[in-house]
């Protein structure tokens, strides 16, 4: 009896006259996950609202230059933002007309009715202009690469006033 008592004072219960079940020594269990497909915007960590994409800069030039001006979309402080992707997805970015276009002509706006036209491409020296709301492929998924886009505005053969004249594209991706 002092036996029993003492067995069960262990949590363990052993009745007389059998021998005790073997507690298994090991077990499996299921181990998974899954990727979903998809895009990520990595902006700069210490970034609280918004993604900086950067500024398309032609810099400055004299009211009576002709001829092309190029930029590319460039971040005069901090990082731009880049957009990752898992491997194998298609990603579409589309860009907008801006806040001053005409028909598919962005121009940038100083005041009330001056206007300098510009075009954006995907690379630079492009050919084929990015026209507002038309989706152009990027491939986003072999690591994390800034935003495509380059610019070309175009002096007018007249002089323009003075002052800077500027604009702002929204960019979408979708995938």
């Amino acid at each position: 009896m002092r036996l029993v008592l003492s067995a069960m004072l262990f949590g363990v219960f052993v009745p007389m006259g059998q021998a005790a079940t073997p507690i298994p020594t090991s077990a499996n269990f299921p181990v998974s996950a899954t990727i979903s497909s998809g895009c990520l915007v990595v902006g700069n960590p210490s970034q609280t609202s918004g993604v900086g994409f950067g500024k398309l800069d032609f810099g400055t030039h004299a009211a009576t230059a002709t001829g092309t001006m190029n930029a590319p979309l460039s971040m005069s402080a901090g990082s731009m933002a880049q957009v990752q992707c898992t491997p194998g997805v298609n990603v579409t970015m589309t860009l907008d007309g801006g806040q001053n276009a005409s028909g598919s002509q962005r121009r940038m706006k100083l005041g009330a009715g001056s206007y300098l036209p510009y075009a954006l491409y995907t690379a630079p020296g492009g050919t084929t202009p990015l026209m507002p709301g038309v989706g152009v492929s990027v491939n986003a998924s072999s690591g994390p690469i800034s935003l495509p886009v380059y610019g070309v505005a175009t002096m007018p053969s007249a002089g323009l006033p003075a002052g800077q004249y500027s604009d702002t594209v929204q960019v979408m991706f979708s995938w």
